[in-house]
């Protein structure tokens, strides 16, 4: 009895390097993912001229890269730190909610490459017909399809192949044990014929575009529009190129344990797990890099934060020393942050 709990004291206290190295990019991408999500998201909302169709479409992966910042990776972070002491339950939560935020962002990646084609197919038609019922029809039916579709393997039914939420990568992390392929064969065609459709809409968007920009001369600003059409395709084709990175190498470790019936090594499978992890960090850094009034908001805001700051200061200095004048040194400025 004593040495199984010297052994659980020895798990929890002692993690892995793997565990370590997980764990530390996990919590950078909590960070950066939570800051600039929702950083995006508040601007967005808050800037008029900011409110188009597409844009809207982007605040929506921003809110799902939100979700998945503050809901799943805590969870990934206890499934790495507990391990051996984690329990099924808390496992099958984290894989449901990485499922299904992980399916609504690879639709929202679509729909964002499809609305652009639409808008360099159709540039005069797009925006009469365009409503924003289309946007919250896609929108709630997508979260209600992908919390269907994600729930199903919490159900018991992965004697018919619709798959099971378990332990794999040696207890790391939890998903679909693909090497079991009598439970999860149908779950792996779905896993994989959902990814593959929505890298084929994002990879036909873009040919398609290319092909109209050669053939209309995109390039030339002075057509109405294009101007903002091609810093808007840029922005989107950084987005959707970042998630097609980040979720193939889940994609590519599923379909070898599956067809080889055997476990990768619990490194690869946890590498691609933090190669999704990252997606969600990097969509508000693009989004805020390439957008040129996303990025004169933030900067006024925080130059008006300082500014605000340094009046604080500068108040609080005056009350101190009320006959030492106007002026204020930097050293001086910076004594009186510590003291407040």
């Amino acid at each position: 009895m004593l040495n199984h709990s010297n052994n659980n004291t020895t798990s929890l206290t002692s993690p892995s390097g793997i565990q370590i190295l997980s764990i530390a990019i996990t919590s950078v991408v909590i960070l950066i993912g939570g800051v600039g999500n929702f950083m995006n998201i508040y601007f967005i909302f808050k800037t008029s001229s900011l409110h188009s169709y597409n844009n809207i479409l982007i605040a929506h992966l921003a809110v799902t890269d939100f979700l998945q910042v503050t809901l799943t990776l805590p969870l990934a972070i206890a499934n790495s730190f507990l391990r051996s002491n984690n329990t099924l339950a808390m496992c099958r939560a984290f894989a449901f909610i990485l499922n299904f935020l992980a399916t609504v962002s690879l639709a929202t990646t679509a729909a964002i490459s499809v609305d652009r084609c639409l808008a360099v197919i159709y540039p005069y038609r797009y925006s009469a017909r365009m409503k924003i019922k289309y946007i919250i029809i896609f929108i709630v039916s997508t979260w209600l399809v992908m919390a269907v579709i994600s729930g199903i393997p919490l159900v018991g039914l992965q004697r018919y192949g619709l798959g099971e939420y378990t332990f794999i990568a040696d207890k790391l992390q939890c998903w679909f044990d693909f090497k079991d392929q009598d439970k999860n064969r149908i779950a792996f065609a779905i896993a994989s014929v959902y990814i593959l459709l929505a890298i084929l809409a994002t990879m036909i968007s873009y040919m398609t575009i290319f092909l109209i920009a050669c053939h209309k001369g995109i390039a030339d600003v002075s057509i109405v529009g294009y101007a903002s059409l091609r810093r808007s395709i840029r922005t989107t084709a950084l987005i959707v190129g970042s998630n097609l990175i980040c979720f193939t190498p889940v994609l590519v470790a599923a379909s070898i344990s599956y067809f080889s019936q055997r476990d990768l090594p619990a490194q690869l499978t946890v590498s691609a797990y933090l190669m999704s992890f990252c997606n969600s960090a990097l969509n508000p850094v693009i989004y805020a890099s390439t957008n040129a009034i996303l990025r004169r908001k933030i900067k006024q805001r925080c130059c008006c934060g300082f500014t605000k700051l340094r009046k604080i200061i500068l108040r609080q200095h005056s009350k101190i020393n009320p006959n030492h004048g106007s002026q204020t040194s930097h050293a001086e400025l910076l004594e009186i942050v510590y003291e407040l």
